[in-house]
């Protein structure tokens, strides 16, 4: 029973490493797809500019493409996600009084002087 806890374990390890990969591949094929939508934009802007026709939209393969990079960047950045570290505010609340949670509507700051 416990080799195949170390074994399963170990897989777990693998498999976090794999995807972590995955990820990072993702993420790479990403951000090159949308540069080479950029690319291929900015060449059909120029081909239009040549025929003096206006633009109107960008072709549907251009658009495609910046979807697949979307989805495929978005994953990738979503898979590398760090920890989260809990925010600990309980030190910063604790030297707060309660003066100084709730302030007064009105404060007067002798601005001038009595006469």
């Amino acid at each position: 029973r416990c080799w195949l806890y170390k074994r399963a374990v170990c897989n777990s390890g693998l498999m976090l490493q794999a995807s972590s990969f995955a990820c990072k591949v993702s993420l790479v094929v990403g951000i090159t797809l949308l540069l080479h939508a950029t690319v291929c934009a900015i060449q059909h802007r120029e081909y239009l500019k040549a025929v003096e026709q206006p633009f109107t939209f960008p072709p549907l393969e251009i658009a495609g493409q910046c979807l697949v990079a979307l989805v495929l960047g978005g994953w990738g950045v979503v898979g590398l996600q760090a920890n989260f570290v809990p925010i600990r505010t309980t030190t910063h609340l604790a030297k707060q009084t309660i003066d100084s949670l709730d302030p007064p509507d009105f404060i007067h700051l002798n601005t001038r002087s009595l006469r």
